[in-house]
């Protein structure tokens, strides 16, 4: 085993730095609204529409503290119904309104450039050992923090 690693340390370092070109690239594109864990919840929904707040912290990786008060704000503006599951009453299904649809046109221009900066000077079996690498990173620390 590596005495002293940076793993850990680095990828702090980058979630920290591509949040910030990410949220300035939507701004660019007048796209403020998915800024943060907004874009999670919607970018999430947009996968599977209408599921249980639960599903939603597993797919954003928000506790769930965090993200009742994301979805207060994205309810407030209009972004997502809060339901009550028709086979489970004590659970509330969360769905989309409709009015993120004017970033669909964008979002794959936007999500491009973040790729191209991301992954700049990558060759694309870097890319995905690199991606095999972080999901496998991520399956440890879910299993841990179980």
């Amino acid at each position: 085993m590596i005495e002293k690693t940076r793993g850990g340390t680095l990828l702090s370092q980058v979630h920290q730095v591509s949040g910030r070109v990410w949220n300035r690239i939507l701004r660019n594109h007048d796209m403020s609204d998915l800024e943060g864990a907004r874009g999670r919840v919607i970018f999430a929904l947009w996968e599977n529409d209408s599921v249980p707040i639960k599903t939603l912290c597993e797919k954003t990786c928000l506790d769930k503290s965090t993200l009742t008060g994301i979805l207060s704000r994205l309810l407030r503006d209009g972004y997502i119904n809060r339901e009550s599951d028709e086979t489970d009453r004590r659970s509330v299904r969360i769905s989309l309104t409709g009015k993120e649809q004017g970033f669909l046109e964008k979002i794959e221009l936007v999500s491009n450039e973040m790729n191209r900066i991301f992954y700049n000077g990558f060759s694309d079996e870097e890319i995905k050992q690199f991606d095999s690498f972080l999901e496998r990173i991520l399956i440890n620390c879910k299993n841990e923090e179980k």
